[in-house]
């Protein structure tokens, strides 16, 4: 008879410990921050709700009454234009019984009207309508006066920050807005395009850990490197945002560039956002992963460009290319490497951070993880 040891996997008795300061001797997040459900719970409280969030362009919401919805660590909140012209945001839920008062997007006449039980409120958030209150003892309407969110325009884009009385995104992200202007001009005079959506079995720092690094990009995505030439690649970090840029090659596999066209650029913005360009093409491309679940991530990738612009040949066939090709190959990366992320064989990879190599080194995403780990830890 042959008796057949059965092998146990256990995964190391490592800590977060092994994660330090140098990105050239330090090892990644656990596999735990990326599947389990805890984790993100905190990273509700403390990321995404201390923090600046993406949720549109000025365009979006130019006139009065126009509005953009969006959610945040599971709370509900919208940016409206109001009647005076001030850029306004309050938390999406009516002050009667908590039913959520608008969708989407889109443009409200007057008042802003509960669908549930009609409470009518006006853009600065003032409650003016409680049907039958006037038969109520003392019933005040101020008392219900909807709660504000900080927003904030910034080159262009609307930003909301859950938090109180948070520091403004030119304190927050020193050198951000310089790095936006240097390649694009008019970014106020943007309006959306186009915009595709990739819904991803993974946890959410799995796909920022895949764009903000290009180790992978040899192996991975032929066509890209193609695209892109490599021996101009600027891989930066700054505080709270960093960049990955470089010039472009008019004869490629991904798709025809005129010549000297700009350059490529990604510019991460803390926790969850990159404005970029992809070569030859007009406008701006804002790229946002917005977690779901523990594995689960909503990712869009929007286009914007001047009135008249980001419809042309080059522009078309760069979002054909993100949509079929380039797009797709990174979902089907990091769904895979979120299943590896669950096996028993697999607890902390190393970082491979070469400074004079920046189009293969991974320091921003050490720089990311710093981050991570930085909102997760009490102070």
């Amino acid at each position: 008879m042959i008796c057949v040891m059965s092998q146990v996997f256990h995964r190391p008795d490592r800590s977060v410990d092994r994660f330090v300061a140098d990105p050239t001797r330090s090892y990644t997040l656990p596999a735990t921050y990326y599947v389990e459900p805890e984790i993100l719970e905190r990273e509700k409280r403390t990321v995404f709700a201390e923090s600046w969030v993406w949720v549109g362009h000025r365009s979006e919401v130019a006139t009065a009454g126009q509005y953009l919805t969006a959610e945040i660590a599971d709370q509900r909140v919208f940016v409206i234009r109001s009647a005076d012209g001030e850029l306004r945001a309050f938390f999406n839920v009516c002050m009667h019984r908590g039913h959520s008062l608008l969708e989407g997007s889109g443009t409200v006449s007057s008042l802003i009207t509960c669908p549930y039980h009609a409470w009518a409120y006006d853009s600065t958030g003032a409650l003016k309508g409680a049907r039958m209150s006037d038969r109520m003892d003392e019933f005040d309407y101020d008392e219900f006066q909807l709660p504000a969110v900080a927003v904030e325009e910034f080159c262009g884009f609307v930003f909301v920050n859950l938090s109180t009385e948070p520091a403004p995104m030119a304190e927050a992200y020193p050198g951000l807005e310089a790095a936006l202007r240097d390649r694009w001009d008019d970014l106020e005079l943007l309006e959306k395009v186009d915009e595709v959506e990739f819904t991803i079995a993974a946890n959410w720092k799995n796909v920022g850990d895949n764009l903000l690094e290009c180790y992978h990009c040899h192996p991975a995505h032929p066509a890209f490197v193609d695209l892109i030439d490599m021996d101009t690649y600027v891989n930066e970090t700054h505080d709270n945002w960093s960049i990955q840029a470089g010039a472009s090659r008019p004869e490629n596999s991904a798709y025809a560039v005129a010549s000297g066209a700009q350059e490529f650029a990604s510019i991460f913005a803390w926790p969850n956002v990159s404005l970029g360009r992809l070569p030859g093409t007009a406008g701006l491309f804002v790229f946002k992963f917005t977690p779901t679940g523990p594995e689960e991530t909503l990712q869009t990738f929007t286009l914007y460009a001047k009135p008249g612009e980001g419809t042309d040949e080059t522009t078309t066939a760069a979002m054909t290319y993100f949509e079929e090709v380039l797009g797709p190959e990174d979902v089907a990366l990091v769904e895979n490497v979120q299943k590896g992320l669950r096996s028993m064989g697999y607890h902390q990879g190393r970082f491979i951070c070469i400074p004079d190599r920046p189009e293969i080194s991974e320091h921003a995403v050490h720089h990311f993880h710093a981050m991570v780990l930085n909102a997760l830890t009490p102070s």
